[in-house]
């Protein structure tokens, strides 16, 4: 007893013994944090009961799939140009309000959906947010749809435009007849991520701190992601996800570290040699997630200046879709050759014409 009694009262007097003390704590702090749950996990966190502020509702719908329930969007005349919105990685597939009401004027089918853990949407938990997952989601919608999809266009906007091109890869020009990337993901590189992220992608954050972070900082969007068009608040939107949404922090975090963002040249370049008819990239030239530097990289990869269409709006963020529907809107039926490239009216919602 009197050894442990000394011990004891060194532990308020001796700088060596506290250092020990110190270092057991930290270590079993960090133990605790970092080693997985003995407790088995939740596979699926589904999306908020709440309404989510959204003009879509009559053209929207969930369907089944291996990892949870999806929300798809479709709108347009039956018998018009296939084109399939994929987003990005916060913004769910709202994002394209104006844009897919352009598009279906101009006599487009259009298909969106959110993607796991956003929106409507559920967010599995027990498999990768890579771009296997997410080019699958992608034939979901595309199988559920109550019109053909064997020929169509794929739009990717930000994380969407990575996914885009893995989707392209996969099914190859036999299906794909244009791929148009809006500020694409996949060709930044790890070590100019940020300090926070490339700690993450060393798993030196622990899982919980990373999904806190995401989710206080989501309730306050940046003004990049905040544009309105008409009476539609896509901040509102942003807060709703951020705040309702139980699986979004962590599909958004998980996304981030497993998703097609980083360093995909030689997948790009495959798409490049493809033979793929139409290729259009777009850019705006303040935009500070996606540096538009990477465009003339973007633009060899996938075939070279004389293959692949490209405009740069001055002035512009990374918020394309929201900010600017009717410019890119111009731009993307020029990529798909469709009538209207030029003209594109301001019309309401266009109901489905089966």
């Amino acid at each position: 007893m009197s050894t442990l009694s000394t011990h004891y009262n060194a532990l308020f007097t001796c700088p060596f013994h506290q250092s020990v003390l110190a270092l057991t704590t930290l270590v079993g702090l960090g133990t605790y944090l970092l080693l997985p749950a003995s407790a088995p996990t939740r596979r699926l966190l589904p999306p908020p009961t709440t309404p989510s502020p959204s003009p879509y509702a009559s053209h929207s719908r969930r369907i089944p799939t291996p990892y949870g329930q999806m929300q798809t969007t479709e709108l347009g005349p039956a018998h018009g140009r296939r084109i399939l919105l994929i987003h990005g990685i916060s913004s769910p597939s709202t994002v394209f309000t104006a844009l897919a009401e352009r598009l279906a004027a101009a006599g487009c089918r259009v298909l969106t959906f959110d993607l796991y853990g956003r929106g409507l949407s559920d967010a599995p938990l027990d498999v990768a947010y890579d771009e296997r997952l997410f080019a699958a989601q992608a034939l979901f919608a595309l199988e559920a749809s109550d019109v053909s999809w064997e020929r169509f266009t794929v739009l990717g906007y930000s994380l969407g435009g990575g996914i885009a091109v893995a989707l392209s890869k996969l099914l190859g020009p036999a299906r794909v007849e244009s791929l148009v990337l809006l500020a694409p993901s996949g060709l930044l590189r790890r070590n100019r991520a940020g300090l926070m992220m490339r700690l993450a992608m060393g798993g030196m954050v622990p899982r919980a701190i990373g999904t806190w972070v995401v989710g206080q900082r989501s309730q306050n969007p940046r003004p990049a992601v905040m544009a309105r068009e008409g009476d539609f608040d896509h901040a509102a939107v942003m807060r709703w996800q951020a705040t309702e949404h139980r699986g979004f922090a962590e599909a958004f975090l998980r996304s981030f570290l497993e998703g097609p963002i980083y360093e995909r040249q030689a997948e790009w370049a495959e798409v490049g040699a493809m033979g793929l008819e139409r290729v259009g990239v777009m850019f705006g030239t303040a935009d500070d997630v996606i540096d538009p530097a990477l465009l003339p990289e973007m633009v060899e990869l996938l075939g070279g200046e004389q293959k692949v269409r490209t405009h740069v709006i001055d002035g512009v963020g990374h918020d394309l879709p929201s900010s600017r529907p009717e410019e890119v809107a111009r731009f993307v039926l020029g990529v798909m050759g469709a009538e209207g490239g030029n003209a594109v009216e301001e019309m309401s919602w266009i109901q489905e014409d089966a």
